[in-house]
């Protein structure tokens, strides 16, 4: 049920990655966006059942509410600074017809 909500985050986030790192430095990129959601998983199977049961079900859905807002607003700051960058590079990340699949 929750992997299906994290792969489709990566695919989301891949073609992000893909637009700032090249080379090894895109290798280590994918590693460590896929070691942070992990540990995000982690996190939340670690501290959701304690908040259920120490306080209520609902508390610890408005935490998870909480922490997707969270990442609602950091995906709006990415968006205006790769914007920017864009911008003040003068460079588009528009796919050569060489790099297509």
């Amino acid at each position: 049920m929750f992997g299906l909500g994290a792969e489709c985050m990566s695919v989301a986030q891949h073609p992000i990655v893909a637009n700032w790192f090249r080379g090894n430095e895109l290798s280590f990129a994918f590693g460590m966006n896929l070691s942070v959601a992990r540990l995000g998983s982690v996190f939340n199977g670690l501290t959701q059942p304690g908040l259920a049961i120490h306080h209520s079900v609902g508390y610890a859905a408005y935490i998870g509410f909480g922490v997707c807002i969270m990442s609602l607003v950091s995906a709006f700051i990415l968006v205006i600074i790769d914007r920017w960058a864009e911008k003040k590079d003068g460079q588009s990340t528009k796919v050569k017809v060489d790099e297509k699949f």
